[in-house]
C-alpha cells in the first residue's frame, strides 16, 4: 500500500478482530489479503488504499470478510536474516 509500505516490507500486526475507523489493518476478503485503511461509512464498510491509483473496495454482506489485525510498524525484509 504505497507509498507507506513497499514490496519486501514486513508488516508488524497487532491481532484484532475489528478496528477504529481509519485504522490500518490486514483483511482477507474473498480470496485475496490486503493492507488498508478501514472506513465505516453509513453507506458501508470501505477498505481504502493510500495510494490514490486504487478505487475502493466496498465490503458487502454476502462477501467473505476477516480482520487480521492492526498494522502497528513495519520493517524492510532483507533487515530479517533469512529473509526471502
Amino acid at each position: 500500500m504505497e507509498p507507506l509500505y513497499h514490496t519486501d516490507d514486513v508488516a508488524w500486526i497487532q491481532k484484532k478482530d475489528s478496528l477504529a475507523n481509519g485504522e490500518i489493518g490486514i483483511f482477507y476478503l474473498n480470496g485475496n489479503t490486503y493492507i488498508k485503511e478501514l472506513h465505516d461509512e453509513p453507506d458501508g464498510v470501505y477498505l481504502i488504499s493510500l495510494n490514490q491509483k486504487y478505487r475502493p473496495i466496498q465490503v458487502l454482506e454476502s462477501d467473505s470478510f476477516k480482520i487480521f489485525g492492526k498494522v502497528i510498524g513495519k520493517c524492510k525484509g532483507a533487515e530479517i536474516p533469512g529473509f526471502h
